[in-house]
Protein backbone atom coordinates (compact mmCIF):
# COMPACT_ATOMS: atom_id res chain seq x y z
CA UNK A 1 0.00 0.00 0.00
CA UNK A 2 2.88 2.41 0.74
CA UNK A 3 4.25 1.98 -2.33
CA UNK A 4 1.31 2.00 -4.31
CA UNK A 5 0.87 5.47 -2.19
CA UNK A 6 4.32 6.61 -3.70
CA UNK A 7 4.19 5.95 -6.66
CA UNK A 8 0.53 7.43 -7.49
CA UNK A 9 1.96 10.27 -5.84
CA UNK A 10 5.30 10.41 -8.14
CA UNK A 11 3.16 9.22 -11.01
CA UNK A 12 0.66 12.95 -10.59
CA UNK A 13 -2.09 11.47 -13.19
CA UNK A 14 0.78 10.12 -15.78
CA UNK A 15 2.12 6.87 -16.62
CA UNK A 16 5.10 5.62 -14.63
CA UNK A 17 8.46 5.28 -16.80
CA UNK A 18 9.75 1.61 -17.36
CA UNK A 19 12.64 1.13 -14.80
CA UNK A 20 15.45 2.26 -15.85
CA UNK A 21 18.26 -0.85 -16.23
CA UNK A 22 21.05 -0.88 -14.00
CA UNK A 23 24.61 -0.64 -15.50
CA UNK A 24 26.00 -4.20 -16.21
CA UNK A 25 30.05 -3.43 -15.09
CA UNK A 26 30.33 -2.90 -11.83
CA UNK A 27 32.53 -0.99 -9.93
CA UNK A 28 35.83 -2.18 -8.45
CA UNK A 29 36.25 -1.90 -4.83
CA UNK A 30 39.85 -1.61 -5.04
CA UNK A 31 41.76 1.07 -3.60
CA UNK A 32 43.25 1.80 -6.82
CA UNK A 33 40.49 2.72 -8.01
CA UNK A 34 39.81 5.56 -5.79
CA UNK A 35 43.06 7.30 -7.72
CA UNK A 36 41.89 6.81 -11.18
CA UNK A 37 39.15 8.50 -12.79
CA UNK A 38 36.70 9.34 -13.01
CA UNK A 39 36.67 8.92 -8.72
CA UNK A 40 40.27 10.76 -8.96
CA UNK A 41 38.13 13.77 -9.59
CA UNK A 42 35.53 13.34 -7.16
CA UNK A 43 38.65 12.45 -4.42
CA UNK A 44 40.04 15.96 -5.26
CA UNK A 45 36.64 17.59 -4.63
CA UNK A 46 36.15 15.86 -1.60
CA UNK A 47 39.29 16.40 -0.18
CA UNK A 48 39.12 20.51 -1.18
CA UNK A 49 36.01 20.62 0.52
CA UNK A 50 36.38 19.10 3.92
CA UNK A 51 39.97 20.67 4.06
CA UNK A 52 38.14 24.16 3.29
CA UNK A 53 35.15 23.43 6.10
CA UNK A 54 37.59 22.26 8.44
CA UNK A 55 39.73 25.10 8.13
CA UNK A 56 36.80 27.42 8.52
CA UNK A 57 34.81 25.68 11.60
CA UNK A 58 38.42 25.14 13.71
CA UNK A 59 40.80 28.45 12.18
CA UNK A 60 38.13 31.05 12.65
CA UNK A 61 34.86 30.07 14.04
CA UNK A 62 36.34 28.36 17.35
CA UNK A 63 38.64 31.02 17.62
CA UNK A 64 36.17 33.90 17.31
CA UNK A 65 36.56 34.44 21.32
CA UNK A 66 40.60 35.06 21.26
CA UNK A 67 39.99 37.24 18.55
CA UNK A 68 37.86 39.65 20.29
CA UNK A 69 39.74 39.10 24.02
CA UNK A 70 43.49 40.17 21.49
CA UNK A 71 41.04 43.09 19.83
CA UNK A 72 40.67 44.97 23.02
CA UNK A 73 37.02 43.95 24.30
CA UNK A 74 35.86 42.41 27.58
CA UNK A 75 36.21 38.01 28.26
CA UNK A 76 32.16 38.69 28.79
CA UNK A 77 32.13 40.74 25.87
CA UNK A 78 33.48 38.79 23.74
CA UNK A 79 31.91 35.65 24.71
CA UNK A 80 28.39 37.40 23.84
CA UNK A 81 29.34 38.14 20.71
CA UNK A 82 30.58 34.65 20.16
CA UNK A 83 27.63 33.31 21.25
CA UNK A 84 25.52 35.75 19.07
CA UNK A 85 27.44 34.94 15.63
CA UNK A 86 27.17 31.24 16.86
CA UNK A 87 23.25 31.57 16.63
CA UNK A 88 23.74 31.80 12.87
CA UNK A 89 24.65 27.83 13.19
CA UNK A 90 21.26 26.10 13.03
CA UNK A 91 19.91 28.81 10.70
CA UNK A 92 22.61 27.88 8.22
CA UNK A 93 22.33 24.23 8.64
CA UNK A 94 18.78 24.55 8.51
CA UNK A 95 19.06 26.62 5.12
CA UNK A 96 21.48 23.85 3.97
CA UNK A 97 19.49 21.00 4.71
CA UNK A 98 16.15 22.94 3.21
CA UNK A 99 17.37 23.95 -0.08
CA UNK A 100 19.91 21.03 -1.23
CA UNK A 101 17.06 19.59 -3.35
CA UNK A 102 15.78 22.60 -4.82
CA UNK A 103 18.67 24.61 -5.69
CA UNK A 104 20.95 21.86 -5.95
CA UNK A 105 24.23 20.98 -4.47
CA UNK A 106 26.56 22.61 -6.59
CA UNK A 107 24.52 25.93 -6.72
CA UNK A 108 24.27 25.30 -2.93
CA UNK A 109 28.30 25.09 -2.49
CA UNK A 110 29.19 27.83 -4.89
CA UNK A 111 26.66 30.35 -3.70
CA UNK A 112 27.22 30.22 -0.23
CA UNK A 113 31.12 29.96 -0.88
CA UNK A 114 30.85 33.35 -2.61
CA UNK A 115 28.74 34.86 0.51
CA UNK A 116 31.21 33.56 2.67
CA UNK A 117 34.16 35.10 0.35
CA UNK A 118 31.98 38.52 0.26
CA UNK A 119 31.00 38.75 4.25
CA UNK A 120 34.87 37.25 5.20
CA UNK A 121 36.04 40.63 3.14
CA UNK A 122 33.62 42.37 4.59
CA UNK A 123 34.22 41.47 8.19
CA UNK A 124 37.70 42.66 9.01
CA UNK A 125 36.66 46.63 8.05
CA UNK A 126 34.11 46.46 10.76
CA UNK A 127 35.10 48.02 14.16
CA UNK A 128 31.72 48.98 15.05
CA UNK A 129 30.33 46.92 18.09
CA UNK A 130 27.13 46.68 17.02
CA UNK A 131 27.65 45.89 13.58
CA UNK A 132 30.88 43.69 14.11
CA UNK A 133 28.01 40.71 15.33
CA UNK A 134 25.86 41.52 12.80
CA UNK A 135 28.34 40.55 10.27
CA UNK A 136 29.64 38.21 11.99
CA UNK A 137 26.31 36.29 12.54
CA UNK A 138 25.74 36.95 8.55
CA UNK A 139 29.12 35.22 7.60
CA UNK A 140 28.68 32.27 10.42
CA UNK A 141 25.46 31.32 8.15
CA UNK A 142 26.76 30.18 4.70
CA UNK A 143 29.78 28.33 7.19
CA UNK A 144 27.04 26.20 8.26
CA UNK A 145 24.96 25.80 4.88
CA UNK A 146 28.37 24.16 4.11
CA UNK A 147 28.56 22.22 6.98
CA UNK A 148 25.23 20.99 6.41
CA UNK A 149 25.95 19.94 2.81
CA UNK A 150 29.22 18.30 2.81
CA UNK A 151 29.28 16.91 5.73
CA UNK A 152 25.71 15.52 5.87
CA UNK A 153 24.93 15.15 1.76
CA UNK A 154 27.50 16.21 -0.59
CA UNK A 155 30.61 14.35 0.34
CA UNK A 156 28.57 10.18 0.72
CA UNK A 157 26.60 10.98 -2.74
CA UNK A 158 30.26 11.98 -4.80
CA UNK A 159 31.06 7.56 -4.27
CA UNK A 160 29.28 4.91 -5.32
CA UNK A 161 28.05 1.89 -2.44
CA UNK A 162 31.24 -0.15 -3.18
CA UNK A 163 33.94 2.22 -2.34
CA UNK A 164 31.77 4.78 -0.23
CA UNK A 165 33.09 4.37 3.17
CA UNK A 166 36.49 4.04 1.86
CA UNK A 167 36.67 6.96 0.21
CA UNK A 168 34.60 9.43 2.47
CA UNK A 169 37.37 7.97 5.44
CA UNK A 170 40.19 9.12 3.00
CA UNK A 171 38.73 12.82 2.37
CA UNK A 172 37.85 13.16 5.97
CA UNK A 173 41.39 12.17 7.36
CA UNK A 174 42.77 14.96 4.86
CA UNK A 175 39.87 17.46 6.32
CA UNK A 176 40.72 16.28 9.74
CA UNK A 177 44.37 16.48 9.07
CA UNK A 178 44.47 20.11 7.51
CA UNK A 179 43.06 20.96 11.44
CA UNK A 180 46.44 19.88 12.85
CA UNK A 181 48.32 22.86 11.30
CA UNK A 182 45.38 25.08 11.27
CA UNK A 183 46.19 26.27 14.59
CA UNK A 184 49.65 27.33 13.96
CA UNK A 185 48.23 29.07 10.48
CA UNK A 186 46.03 31.28 12.62
CA UNK A 187 48.56 32.38 15.67
CA UNK A 188 51.13 33.14 12.87
CA UNK A 189 48.48 34.94 10.30
CA UNK A 190 46.70 36.77 13.20
CA UNK A 191 50.39 38.04 15.01
CA UNK A 192 51.26 39.41 11.77
CA UNK A 193 48.13 41.06 9.88
CA UNK A 194 45.55 40.19 12.84
CA UNK A 195 42.19 39.00 11.58
CA UNK A 196 42.78 40.13 8.28
CA UNK A 197 45.25 38.10 8.01
CA UNK A 198 42.86 34.93 9.24
CA UNK A 199 40.25 36.10 6.63
CA UNK A 200 42.96 35.90 3.76
CA UNK A 201 43.49 32.27 4.07
CA UNK A 202 39.41 31.25 4.75
CA UNK A 203 39.29 33.40 1.40
CA UNK A 204 42.17 31.87 -0.58
CA UNK A 205 40.86 28.48 0.25
CA UNK A 206 36.86 29.60 -0.34
CA UNK A 207 37.74 29.92 -3.55
CA UNK A 208 39.81 27.27 -4.78
CA UNK A 209 36.66 25.30 -3.17
CA UNK A 210 34.43 27.39 -5.58
CA UNK A 211 36.80 26.58 -8.59
CA UNK A 212 36.72 23.04 -7.60
CA UNK A 213 33.47 21.93 -7.35
CA UNK A 214 32.67 24.02 -10.03
CA UNK A 215 34.92 22.21 -12.67
CA UNK A 216 34.93 18.95 -11.02
CA UNK A 217 32.09 18.54 -8.78
CA UNK A 218 28.73 16.33 -9.23
CA UNK A 219 25.23 17.11 -9.17
CA UNK A 220 23.53 14.53 -7.56
CA UNK A 221 20.45 16.85 -7.50
CA UNK A 222 17.15 13.99 -8.31
CA UNK A 223 19.59 12.00 -9.70
CA UNK A 224 19.02 7.96 -8.53
CA UNK A 225 22.11 5.67 -7.49
CA UNK A 226 22.01 4.17 -10.21
CA UNK A 227 22.42 6.72 -12.24
CA UNK A 228 25.36 7.94 -10.85
CA UNK A 229 26.59 4.98 -10.73
CA UNK A 230 26.53 4.45 -14.18
CA UNK A 231 29.05 7.27 -14.96
CA UNK A 232 31.70 5.32 -13.38
CA UNK A 233 30.34 2.18 -15.46
CA UNK A 234 30.50 4.12 -18.78
CA UNK A 235 34.50 4.75 -18.23
CA UNK A 236 35.10 0.97 -17.90
CA UNK A 237 33.31 -0.13 -20.65
CA UNK A 238 35.25 2.08 -22.69
CA UNK A 239 38.62 0.76 -21.06
CA UNK A 240 37.47 -2.72 -21.71
CA UNK A 241 36.53 -2.35 -25.55
CA UNK A 242 39.88 -0.68 -26.15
Amino acid sequence: MLMQAIEREAAQGRPLPAPAAAPTVAVSGELATLFTQPLLSRMIVGSVCLITINTLLYGFVTWLPVFFIKQGLSIATSFGYSLLMALGAPIGSAIGALTADYWGRKPTIIGASLISVVLGIIYPLISDPVLLPAVGFALTVPIYVLVALLFGIYIPELFPTEVRLRASGIVNTLGRGATIVTPFLVVMLFEARGVAGVMSLMIGLLVVQIVTVWALGIEPRHRSLEELKGEEAAPSVLKEAS
